[in-house]
């Protein structure tokens, strides 16, 4: 075989190998982006009709527009009685008003777990659970045939870009912080603890951004020159592998918007201003406004 004709058979070969590379990344993101979807559906984000923070007393809970927490016009117009005293939480039920936690009926005063995961108070489709946010508590209440859940067609995305997969080095600071961040829709803040930034090359230039702990990942958030025209003004979140040797990948082609864009009772942190970067990165996931 000539030399001309080997270099183009190992051309062709190197081209196929890296055609089937892109391809099998490319299906991986499809792959990502359908679990993302329904995650979306399932995972409570769109159930949530209702927030109410909750201080120390009492409060009475119901459709009754005259109710300290109003529930949607299903609930019964009184449905009992939610008392703080310090972090501790009790529901009183009003009579004859069936209402379950577990599944066991409530027939008394008890204490209602505030603990992710813990204590859903459930009466026919609606769910209340009091959550911490910071050093503020809410009263979430969920709806499990909310409209919102059956309308929701799809996220919409940018063209998957390999070139938006970028490896990044990890920075980390010399000892843990906390950093409390602000929440959209609520004064309230939340403690999120942060070991270091990630330092990657995009288009050519260097950026730097500060990470957070999400169990065994990296959780980002940043702001972009696409927010407010292409993607969601309020910056999107992406997640990182936890680094081995100081090393991990920053992938912006799984960039998707906070829950609170598409439901305003959800509460999001809000991007550091330190996360903003100068550049547009048109890939993730995008937001056309209702």
């Amino acid at each position: 075989m000539r030399l001309a004709a080997r270099f183009a058979v190992i051309y062709l070969m190197l081209a196929s190998a890296a055609l089937a590379e892109v391809g099998g990344y490319v299906t991986e993101i499809e792959k990502w982006r359908e679990n993302f979807d329904a995650d979306v559906r399932t995972g409570g984000w769109l159930a949530l009709v209702g927030r109410s923070k909750i201080d120390q007393g009492s409060w009475t809970l119901g459709s009754d527009p005259g109710s300290a927490v109003v529930l949607p016009s299903k609930a019964p117009a009184r449905i009992g009685v939610l008392s703080r005293r310090g972090r501790v939480f009790r529901f009183e039920p009003a009579k004859g008003v069936e209402t379950t936690i577990g599944g066991k009926a409530v027939s008394g005063s008890v204490e209602l777990h505030t603990e992710h995961g813990s204590d859903r108070l459930c009466i026919g489709d609606l769910s209340i659970a009091v959550r911490a946010v910071g050093d503020d508590y809410y009263a979430l209440v969920s709806d499990a045939k909310n409209p919102a859940i059956g309308k929701f067609k799809g996220t919409t995305w940018f063209p998957i870009v390999p070139t938006y997969h970028v490896p990044a080095r990890f920075v980390p600071y010399r000892r843990p912080r906390t950093v409390h961040v602000p929440l959209t829709h609520v004064d309230s803040r939340e403690s999120m603890r942060s070991t270091g930034d990630i330092v990657f090359r995009l288009a050519g230039k260097t950026y730097r951004l500060k990470t957070f702990t999400d169990e065994d990942e990296l959780f980002v958030m940043f702001q972009d020159a696409t927010n407010g025209k292409r993607s969601y003004g309020g910056g999107r979140f992406v997640y990182a592998p936890k680094p081995e040797h100081g090393v991990t990948v920053l992938d912006f082609n799984k960039a998707f918007n906070p829950y609170c864009s598409l439901n305003a009772y959800v509460m999001c942190p809000i991007p550091p201003p330190e996360n903003r970067l100068p550049v547009q990165v048109a890939a993730g996931e995008t937001f056309f406004a209702p």
